[in-house]
């Protein structure tokens, strides 16, 4: 008897329901779906660490210039190059949070690399 009238209750309901109301419901799973498809696609890497891509031998050389720099630590570079040429740099380290280091470090990657300090950029490493 239940299993009738829950059939009855769901083939009216479904008759309630008209074209509209059936567009606007296939339009919010269609929605849902490419949300879910496009969070896949550029979310998918981010479990992948930045720190299991092997350095350049330039970025492992201003590393070792940086480490011999008072008040810097350890350092990471990562250096982001074109056909055009060095377009930015970022380096990472211990004392990223000293003005004096952050405008040692700038100066030191921008001889080294030939190019303008405005396009380095310098962070504190999380301890």
């Amino acid at each position: 008897m239940n299993k009738e009238l829950w059939k009855n209750k769901t083939v009216n309901f479904c008759k309630k329901i008209n074209g509209k109301t059936k567009d606007i419901a296939l339009l919010c799973v269609l929605g849902f779906a490419l949300i879910w498809v496009g969070w896949l696609v550029f979310h998918a890497d981010d479990t992948q660490n930045v720190s299991n891509v092997q350095p350049t031998a330039t970025e492992v050389r201003v590393m070792q210039l940086l480490q011999e720099i008072d008040g810097v630590g350890e350092a990471n570079v990562m250096i982001y190059e074109t056909e055009e040429g060095i377009q930015s740099v970022a380096v990472v380290c211990e004392g990223g949070n000293d003005f004096r280091v952050i405008m040692n470090v700038r100066g030191a990657v921008a001889a080294a690399l030939g190019t303008n300090e405005k396009i380095i950029k310098v962070y504190l490493k999380k301890e």
